[in-house]
């Protein structure tokens, strides 16, 4: 069985960006729509540069050729104007995910520590290759009386 990676989730900061910018929100849905998939892509792909101006662009954004001449100046003007604020917010976003995961392991290893000192030695049998099994209170029931016509078998 092979582990496959977790789809990488979007944080909540380049969706907010987007909802808050002047330009971005007067863009039609279409325009909009390719703008959030521009942004998208962009963290995804951790900050990477995107494509110039071409069809790899537009693919990126699944755009139609007529859409994206219309809109091309708006989009790209919002990209660039967000770009080094999503850039400055991933990186804040991965440094705090950081942090939590060594606070994490440093308080995993506090607790394996306090597991070993708590712990018990454990008895050794006499031969090594005896099997043990362990010890442990007799069990007896005492049988229930039978009272009416329902408590019993029928």
């Amino acid at each position: 069985m092979t582990n496959k990676p977790l789809p990488k989730r979007l944080p909540a900061f380049a969706i907010e960006m987007l909802t808050q910018h002047p330009i971005a929100l007067t863009l039609p849905a279409a325009g909009f729509g390719m703008l959030t998939r521009l942004v998208f892509h962009f963290i995804a792909t951790n900050c990477r540069p995107i494509p110039p101006e071409g069809d790899d662009l537009r693919g990126i954004m699944r755009a139609h050729r007529g859409t994206w001449t219309q809109h091309r100046e708006s989009i790209l003007a919002v990209f660039r104007e967000l770009e080094p604020k999503l850039i400055e917010a991933e990186q804040a976003y991965r440094r705090r995910l950081q942090r939590v995961k060594d606070l994490g392991e440093k308080g995993r290893v506090s607790q394996r520590l306090r597991a070993l000192k708590e712990t018990p030695p454990r008895s050794k049998p006499a031969d090594p290759m005896q099997i043990t099994t362990p010890k442990r209170a007799p069990i007896t029931h005492a049988p229930r009386p039978i009272t009416g016509p329902g408590d019993g078998w029928t």
